[in-house]
């Protein structure tokens, strides 16, 4: 579902103009994410000019989720996150990114600010913003 300017607007508002996950602020560049995923085919061809494989979407495989009410307001980041997981795949996806830092040996200066004392890690449940602005109405 493609939203016209209005809707844009009115979406935007729905967590006073906040990532509906992170709780940013919005900037021009955010993006409208469907809570629940319609799942995009992706579709790879080669490209002839770069001799590169690229990908794009096909036909959605859940298009009952297309619709305005399963849309929440995103920044870039976490739309492009959270993909098309369900939202408990993507809480458990973040919870466990955790164990990844600390073990996978690409996150080295993660694991050293951590032995510094720069970062504290704690085991709270994963909170998305409008889970904490819809209890606090």
């Amino acid at each position: 579902m493609r939203l016209n300017k209005e809707q844009r607007e009115v979406l935007k508002k729905k967590f006073g103009g906040k990532c509906s996950y992170c709780g940013i602020e919005l900037n021009n560049r955010w993006q409208a994410d469907h809570l629940e995923p319609v799942e995009r085919e992706v579709i790879w061809y080669k490209c002839e000019k770069s001799r590169t494989m690229k990908s794009k979407s096909g036909d959605m495989r859940k298009p009952e989720h297309d619709h305005i009410d399963n849309m929440m307001p995103s920044c870039v980041k976490c739309n492009n996150d959270k993909s098309s997981m369900t939202l408990e795949s993507w809480r458990r996806v973040i919870k466990d990114r955790v164990k990844t830092l600390n073990t996978d040996p690409k996150y080295a200066s993660y694991q050293k600010a951590k032995r510094y004392g720069l970062v504290v890690e704690t085991d709270i449940d994963v909170v998305f913003y409008f889970e904490k602005y819809e209890a606090a109405e």
